[in-house]
């Protein structure tokens, strides 16, 4: 049996008035399910600048902090995924605008809300950290 493919991606948990971003996937193949806005990093990147690069692509905005949080590994049906997560801050003033090829929608959640929406399978376990160590996570000396 062959050895699964390892995609390695960058994600982006921004942290705005005590809520974090939650980005709709709209691919035929994940529509409705949730996950933290980023993506693939390409040959010769850094996660981070991976993770700066997409956010542009796919949110119009940039990344103003970011500091490493957590490594996710999770094996989907056909792939390893490895997927390197930061806290995040927008560029000031800035608000981010979903690319309706890539979400259908955005949306901010405060911890009582985090599992009001559908998680991909492999953030659930992130969700759950977020939702009990969220004041430690997001204490304003990190931000």
């Amino acid at each position: 049996m062959a050895e699964a493919k390892t995609v390695n991606v960058a994600a982006a948990i921004f942290y705005k008035d005590n809520k974090i971003l939650a980005a709709c996937r709209a691919d035929a193949d994940n529509a409705g399910f949730w996950e933290f806005p980023g993506g693939k990093v390409e040959a010769g990147e850094t996660s981070e600048q991976a993770l700066r690069r997409e956010i542009q692509e796919e949110l119009h905005c940039s990344v103003q902090a970011a500091f490493f949080y957590d490594t996710v590994t999770y094996s989907y049906p056909t792939f390893d995924l490895h997927m390197d997560c930061f806290v995040c801050t927008l560029g000031e003033s800035e608000e981010p605008v979903a690319d309706p090829e890539v979400h259908s929608e955005l949306r901010w959640l405060a911890q009582n809300e985090l599992f009001d929406v559908q998680w991909l399978p492999a953030d659930i376990e992130l969700i759950k950290q977020l939702g009990t160590f969220w004041n430690d996570i997001f204490a304003s000396q990190h931000l």
